[in-house]
């Protein structure tokens, strides 16, 4: 898994987008967790991008849980964008997109910011 962290540029609010390429599985299921735990250390917000992620299973979306876990309990949030479809049917059947906050696209994400 190659994650690549982007500034997004905003006056009011500390954003950071993470832009993950691979498998978002249990063989990098540690460096997602210590990513988005070092990033929300630094940002109010990360924007999480799957448009390169080929594959998640529970062990991808474990990391995401408690990366969220941890933006929660420091009044910070994470929002997931383009999602690919087999990433949808998980977080649809786990009831997780009731939980975190996805978007299609990038750019519905930073309208919802502005």
């Amino acid at each position: 898994m190659n994650i690549q962290p982007v500034v997004i540029e905003s006056p009011d609010k500390n954003i950071v987008e993470l832009r993950f390429n691979g498998r978002l599985d249990g063989a990098c299921q540690a460096q997602v967790r210590r990513s988005l735990h070092q990033t929300l250390a630094q940002a109010s917000i990360v924007v999480v991008n799957f448009q390169e992620v080929s594959f998640m299973d529970s062990s991808g979306l474990s990391a995401l849980v408690s990366g969220l876990r941890v933006a929660r309990e420091h009044k910070k949030d994470i929002i997931l964008i383009n999602l690919p479809e087999q990433a949808q049917v998980i977080f649809r059947l786990t009831m997780m997109d009731q939980v975190f906050t996805v978007f299609a696209s990038r750019r519905a994400a930073l309208d919802y910011l502005a």
